[in-house]
């Protein structure tokens, strides 16, 4: 299975608020422990050294976070990145394109037409962005990169920067996994099925009265908003991105010749 999580017990999760007006909400209530299993490694699983210096083995966090993020991205995930630009989505490539792309906003600073010069720049980096899976939330974060081409979904990982006091934080440190787009829109399924199964049976626990007496929750806003999540996987399956890949190959091109001519 790809993506993996274990919704905490009930009684084992912290409301939110102060003592007097405690509350807990869906997003609150889906805290647990969630990490992706790409091949041999483990993605959000932290390094012996983490672990020895008190740290749980996987990322502890609200799993929904994880499925919110994993569907925002999920339509630019499945939207084939041209061979051409391949090179720049992760790894010493993606190290590059930040470079060339610092140093042309610090040249922007200095020329009338700023702004077009910033949302040029824009262009040849934002494609890259929608492809990164969000984890600034933890500390250290997981440099993560979800992509496809034409046959299969790529995720890439490079945490070789990302420690704690001076060792690895994650026990996947570089490297990369690989799926057909079939085989990953089933996962992406099987994850949504799944925490939603979960939330729906952690919802009738709430509504027969198993949360603590004195933490305050609104049980008809509780269904309202599982009901709208139900919906989360078709809406992202449903969107399709208009990337204007000439323009994008256009722009990283000239960033990267000025970043070569400085």
């Amino acid at each position: 299975m790809l993506i993996n999580f274990t919704l905490a017990p009930l009684e084992k999760i912290i409301p939110w608020g102060q003592p007097g007006s405690y509350c807990l909400h869906w997003f609150g209530l889906t805290f647990g422990e969630y990490w992706i299993q790409a091949g041999e490694a483990t993605l959000f699983e932290y390094s012996d050294h983490a672990r020895a210096a008190g740290a749980e083995r996987y990322c502890t966090y609200q799993v929904v976070r994880l499925y919110e993020d994993l569907m925002d991205m999920l339509p630019y995930i499945l939207e084939p990145v041209p061979d051409a630009l391949v090179p720049y989505i992760s790894g010493d490539g993606a190290g590059i394109l930040r470079s060339a792309h610092e140093a042309w906003c610090e040249r922007a600073d200095d020329v009338p037409d700023e702004d077009g010069l910033f949302d040029f720049a824009d262009v040849a980096i934002m494609w890259v962005g929608k492809r990164r899976l969000d984890s600034s939330y933890l500390a250290p974060s997981a440099n993560i990169a979800i992509w496809s081409d034409e046959e299969h979904v790529h995720i890439e990982w490079d945490n070789r920067d990302r420690q704690l006091g001076g060792s690895p934080a994650w026990s996947a440190s570089l490297g990369s996994y690989r799926v057909s787009r079939g085989e990953f829109i089933e996962e992406m399924n099987s994850f949504h099925v799944r925490l939603m199964e979960q939330m729906a049976a952690r919802i009738e626990q709430v509504a027969s009265g198993q949360l603590r007496s004195e933490i305050q929750i609104d049980l008809a806003a509780l269904a309202r908003e599982h009901e709208q999540r139900t919906c989360s996987l078709d809406a992202a399956l449903k969107i399709v991105p208009a990337t204007d890949w000439q323009q994008v190959e256009r722009a990283v091109g000239e960033i990267l010749v000025a970043r070569n001519g400085l």
